[in-house]
């Protein structure tokens, strides 16, 4: 995963599949079972979960290029 593109496809995937996880599945459910003030409060936390997923796949990701760089030298 050297070359960046590699990463950022990776990345299309994964925010794909959690987009898809974490807005459908569990945003139906909130839209179904909370009203008012809890659900924003929810769909913010929603949000939140989605954003820090992502976050920690793309650290992890230059963790792994780093540790090649490493090792290839």
């Amino acid at each position: 995963m050297a070359i960046p593109t590699d990463r950022l496809l990776i990345m299309v995937i994964v925010a794909t599949g959690l987009a898809v996880v974490v807005g459908g599945w569990a945003g139906g459910l909130v839209h179904a079972e909370a009203t008012g003030w809890e659900e924003i409060g929810l769909r913010v936390a929603l949000g939140v979960l989605f954003l820090v997923i992502l976050l920690g796949a793309w650290s992890r990701f230059s963790s792994i290029d780093e540790e090649q760089r490493e090792d290839s030298s």
